[in-house]
């Protein structure tokens, strides 16, 4: 009977919902005028769009040049909102690797035997890991294979191994060889061994490539934020470099054939061999710009609110930590869908409603760096134009340009009248909907929800470009993009025009942590915790956590810093995911936090992770 009552409701507030609307025309939207804009946004000669680079500059000046054309206002007399973001690492020439070998003489004491020291060459032999401390390492050196520990496939590369102070030598991959889809597959990632590394106690790791095609590649020096401050110095080596101080029954390439071919450790230490390593990076920052224009309201009370509509339009420039691109040779990333659609969506919005103003006050803000950790739209937030309780409702386009069948909208319940209004105007457009409650996931919106103010996000799905060089212009509907700005538009021009603002509704979310970091192999618990992914020095910096959640019964807030769990030490995002591998539902664990520049410590007991 409810049931029945609800959607006799739908049905009543749906007939009254199209007495408007039938009298307002939809967009008119030239199919040609988006294939153009979002052709030229996902061109080769934008490189990718990644912040600090000429591409995303000439992106910037595309939205901008469109927003004065339409006649939005601006903010601060500039459509601009500038920011500085870490783009690149650069290795100092202070970076060295110095072994010491000591040479056998018979006849002489051990004090006595001569110590040969060889200096190694930077971008020869050398080269930092971008995750690396600064610093200086010393000591024994130690082979420890994959430097993997999976207890599930009885198999420990540090057992019977102590590695207390020692520089160990770990192979890159895992022990099912450079295949991503094997048993070790979740314990591949060199940030999880320089954890594990970490956590045994090791000072230093001098990374070799596994046995292929690319073993004599170097990893580039690419900066990712919530990665930074790993706790351990690291750098990466040619494997000839280093072989020769392997001792002559101990012979590197044996001894990786051997861990594959049998999946049994051959972990030891290097016998007369001493390493000294220093690593110094240097960040390379460069400005980047949130694009920001408005449409004044109608009314002279409710102008006062804002609906902010958000689109990101950076992308991966060549590929870079999260490209999904497995091929050799560097290619750009156009990101047609992700997001050349979304911000053509938001011009088009724009364009509309310059001409057709609603009673609210419209944002229209495309983002930069939101595939670097929402750091445009972060700061935005942090740094409103406006005061935050005056932003109603905040939509984000992110990925519109793949409509097959269904249209998903996340975070469809944080507003009180976000629902009638989807149910209403997919009706009237013939449109399938996926409702999904997840108002945390890892785009724009995001930002928003955690300063408590109700989001949706729009999207068309998750597909095999997604991230790789191959999405592109050609791939986009069109008709489709249409249909979904023409649906955004009524949904926007609805809530803009209610006399009452939507309530926000808080949402439980149990995968916050795994979609966050966009990997799902880390653990079958849930904590709680929403990321940051912003640098801090001291360890996991946190957005807060989910209502209801372990973490936030524990007492979590945003801005805590988390450094320690189960005398584990947290430096950034990697360490705390990488530590939730180790627990098991209903594990209790002493959590210590800075907040306020205090320490802390709270319990949490985590809980079964629900799909």
């Amino acid at each position: 009977m409810i049931k029945v009552i609800k959607i006799i409701k739908i049905i009543i507030f749906t007939f009254f919902v199209y007495s408007s609307i039938l009298a307002q025309d939809s967009i008119i939207i030239n199919k040609n005028t988006i294939r153009d804009n979002l052709k030229y946004l996902a061109s080769d000669e934008l490189k990718g769009r990644f912040p600090g680079t000429e591409g995303i500059e000439k992106a910037a000046k595309f939205i901008e040049e469109k927003f004065k054309t339409f006649g939005l206002k601006n903010f601060n007399n500039s459509y601009r909102q500038e920011f500085l973001v870490t783009t690149a690492l650069k290795a100092t020439e202070n970076n060295s690797v110095v072994f010491e070998n000591i040479v056998q003489r018979v006849g002489l004491p051990e004090n006595k035997w001569p110590r040969m020291k060889m200096p190694w060459v930077l971008g020869k032999d050398f080269s930092p890991l971008s995750f690396s401390e600064n610093g200086k390492a010393s000591g024994e050196v130690a082979f420890v294979g994959f430097g993997i520990t999976a207890p599930e496939l009885n198999y420990d590369d540090y057992e019977g191994i102590d590695v207390n102070g020692k520089v160990v030598i770990i192979i890159s991959d895992s022990p099912d060889g450079e295949r991503k889809e094997g048993q070790f597959s979740r314990y591949s990632d060199m940030r999880y061994k320089a954890t594990n590394a970490k956590n045994r106690g090791a000072s230093g790791i001098i990374m070799i490539r596994i046995q292929g095609d690319s073993m004599n590649v170097f990893e580039r020096l690419e900066y990712v934020n919530f990665a930074k401050n790993s706790g351990i110095i690291a750098v990466q080596a040619q494997r000839q470099s280093l072989t020769k101080f392997f001792p002559k029954n101990k012979v590197l390439i044996e001894l990786e054939d051997s861990i594959v071919k049998y999946k049994k450790p051959k972990s030891f230490v290097l016998p007369n061999v001493t390493v000294e390593i220093n690593v110094d990076l240097e960040d390379i920052k460069s400005p980047t710009y949130n694009i920001i224009g408005y449409v004044e309201g109608t009314d002279e009370k409710l102008k006062d609110e804002y609906i902010v509509i958000g689109a990101h339009y950076d992308h991966l420039g060549y590929g870079g930590p999260t490209s999904r691109y497995k091929g050799m040779k560097e290619q750009i990333h156009n990101g047609a869908d992700d997001n050349a659609s979304g911000v053509v969506g938001l011009i088009e919005l724009a364009s509309y409603f310059a001409n057709n103003p609603t009673k609210r006050s419209i944002v229209f803000a495309s983002f930069s760096a939101e595939e670097m950790g929402l750091l445009g739209s972060s700061y935005f937030v942090k740094n409103s134009p406006m005061e935050l309780n005056k932003i109603i409702t905040m939509i984000n386009l992110d990925m519109i340009g793949r409509f097959k069948n269904e249209l998903t909208i996340f975070g469809y319940n944080t507003g009180s009248s976000f629902e009638k209004y989807i149910d209403s105007f997919a009706v009237y457009l013939g449109l399938k909907t996926v409702k999904a409650t997840d108002a945390y996931g890892p785009s724009d919106h995001m930002s928003f929800y955690i300063a408590k103010i109700p989001v949706m996000m729009i999207f068309t799905g998750i597909h095999e470009d997604y991230h790789k060089p191959s999405d592109d212009w050609d791939k986009i509907n069109y008709d489709g993009m249409i249909k979904i700005i023409n649906f955004n538009s009524k949904l926007i021009k609805s809530i803009a025009n209610d006399e009452l603002r939507p309530v926000l509704k808080e949402i439980k979310m149990e995968s916050t942590e795994h979609r966050s970091t966009r990997d799902g192999q880390y653990s079958n618990v849930y904590f709680g915790i929403i990321p940051g992914f912003e640098e801090s020095p001291l360890g996991c910096k946190i957005n807060g956590a989910t209502p209801g959640s372990p973490a936030d019964k524990a007492g979590l807030k945003p801005n805590d810093i988390i450094t320690e769990m189960n005398n584990t030490k947290i430096k950034n995002l990697y360490d705390f995911m990488y530590k939730l591998r180790e627990l098991n539902p209903g594990d209790k664990v002493e959590v210590k936090y800075i907040r306020d520049d205090k320490e802390y410590k709270t319990i949490v007991e985590v809980v079964a992770k629900t799909k």
